[in-house]
């Protein structure tokens, strides 16, 4: 089974590249390397599925220079529950806290929650797939966006 301290571990790593990330300190082959050959994301947006390699990482680095634009500053995991899928694949429910500033300069904390379906391939624990809320309507709810 996939052991809940790996993946407590793996989650305070992706902490860490994601923050990186956020501040533009980040090769986006170390931000791959979290992620698995393909992928699933589930959000109220729709059902994506898509391959890990440059287009991916366009895309991410992309996301986060957005995610700074809008005032993001850092993220902090919070908690990680695991459900075991099977002997090799789990289902992390990973408590995130988002700090942001506002546009008039004004901070805002954003708590929430994705489930990310994380597997062992070759030794070392990837993601996926995602599973998370309408990420758009909370920043629009908080004066974000």
């Amino acid at each position: 089974m996939v052991a809940k301290a790996d993946v407590q571990k793996f989650f305070k790593a992706y902490e860490k590249i994601y923050n990186d990330a956020i501040a533009g300190n980040v090769d986006m082959d170390d931000f791959g390397a979290m992620y698995s050959t393909g992928f699933v994301s589930v959000t109220p947006a729709g059902v994506i599925t898509g391959e890990n390699g440059p287009q991916f990482k366009d895309v991410m680095k992309n996301g986060f220079e957005a995610y700074r634009a809008m005032g993001s500053k850092t993220m902090t995991c919070k908690d990680v529950s695991v459900m075991a899928i099977d002997e090799d694949r789990c289902v992390a429910k990973v408590e995130w806290s988002g700090e942001y500033e506002r546009k008039d300069r004004s901070p805002v904390t954003i708590d929430f929650e994705v489930d990310y379906l994380v597997e062992r391939r070759d030794g070392s624990l990837k993601v996926f797939g995602w599973i998370a809320g309408d990420e758009q309507a909370e920043f629009k709810k908080h004066g974000l966006l």
